[in-house]
């Protein structure tokens, strides 16, 4: 009984082409994973940014008091100590968690002053958004003891990497 159809054979090729593609996956994965066994540690030096992105605002540039600056921040700036300011709409979830965030960790910076102004109080906060070229809150500005701007953020940012530019700010 001569058939055509070999099922032997073809079972042969099957395995044999699996496991052609289980080795070259396990080659892959072993040849990606595979280093010396060493991490290199790298110190990266806090510097001041050089180069403007279209819409980062100010980075870089000195923030200055106007006669439209709310009061409590023409003050921080003439302190030279480092100045955080929020800008958020009351309410809004991103805005609160963020909000909420930095409430957490300003007890840990005394030098540090934190603003935090709501959005929908112009009043409140008088030309800061202007200068800061907000686009939407929840947006935050980080300023050193320079008055120098370093950070600008807008939308969710966890708490560590907040409080990390707190810390970066406290350091220039």
């Amino acid at each position: 009984m001569g058939s055509p159809f070999r099922p032997h054979s073809l079972w042969r090729t099957a395995w044999a082409a699996a496991w052609v593609i289980i080795l070259l996956t396990l080659t892959l994965v072993i040849s990606a994973g595979c280093g010396d066994g060493t991490t290199p540690t790298t110190s990266v030096p806090v510097t001041p940014p050089t180069t403007h992105k279209s819409g980062a605002g100010p980075v870089g540039e000195q923030l200055v008091a106007s006669d439209n600056t709310p009061v409590e921040l023409a003050q921080a700036l003439t302190t030279k100590n480092p100045v955080v300011i929020l800008i958020y709409v009351a309410g809004g979830s991103s805005d609160e968690l963020v909000r909420q965030s930095l409430t957490k960790i300003a007890p840990k910076f005394p030098d540090v002053t934190f603003l935090m102004y709501n959005y929908n109080n112009p009043k409140e906060y008088g030309d800061i958004v202007g200068s800061l070229g907000v686009h939407y809150p929840p947006f935050a500005a980080f300023v050193d003891k320079g008055n120098v701007v370093r950070y600008l953020t807008t939308g969710f940012v966890d708490e560590g990497v907040l409080n990390q530019y707190v810390v970066n700010i406290r350091q220039l």
